[in-house]
């Protein structure tokens, strides 16, 4: 995973990439920790429906997701989640709403980089279903029968793993 090529400290082209995690500059000492990143999910059901998104972008292109996405610095979960869900689906979703499910890692390529994530996913219970108005990183949102759920058809692992295991476990 030779991917940087100086020494973010020092400047020197002494990094080594050590232990599958992290980056050691030979000169200076320097270490850095490529830890992984942050991400939400969100797990929208109104009685027998859960809410899916199509991917706008790749990685996963054109295939099914959950709406969320990263943790930016000085975010809560919820706060992140909030926030995707309104650039999303311009859904203004109060962060004490959430229901905490389960968290997966998972394996995000990005630009031929690999990163890896910790998603974490919440549920919201909704009586009705709100209007919905897609944004940035979402071509098309689609409300689902649980029991018409085809993981087959869900782009990410993590989401693919959440899903199925809130359908077995949750619906």
């Amino acid at each position: 995973m030779k991917r940087f090529n100086f020494c973010p400290h020092c400047g020197s082209e002494g990094l080594t990439w050590r232990e599958e995690k992290h980056w050691f500059c030979d000169d200076c000492g320097f270490i850095y920790y490529h830890n992984a990143a942050a991400a939400v999910g969100a797990v929208l059901r109104c009685r027998d429906e859960i809410l899916l998104t199509v991917r706008k972008h790749n990685p996963c292109l054109g295939m099914l997701d959950l709406p969320g996405g990263f943790v930016d610095y000085h975010e809560s979960l919820e706060q992140a989640l909030s926030r995707e869900i309104s650039e999303e689906l311009n859904l203004p979703i109060a962060e004490n709403r959430w229901r905490y499910l389960f968290s997966y890692g998972n394996r995000y390529e990005y630009a031929d980089i690999q990163y890896y994530t910790t998603d974490a996913f919440y549920l919201l219970e909704l009586k009705d279903k709100p209007k919905i108005v897609i944004g940035d990183d979402v071509a098309e949102a689609r409300w689902v029968k649980t029991k018409d759920v085809t993981l087959e058809s869900i782009g990410l692992e993590s989401v693919r793993k959440a899903v199925g295991r809130f359908l077995e476990f949750g619906s």
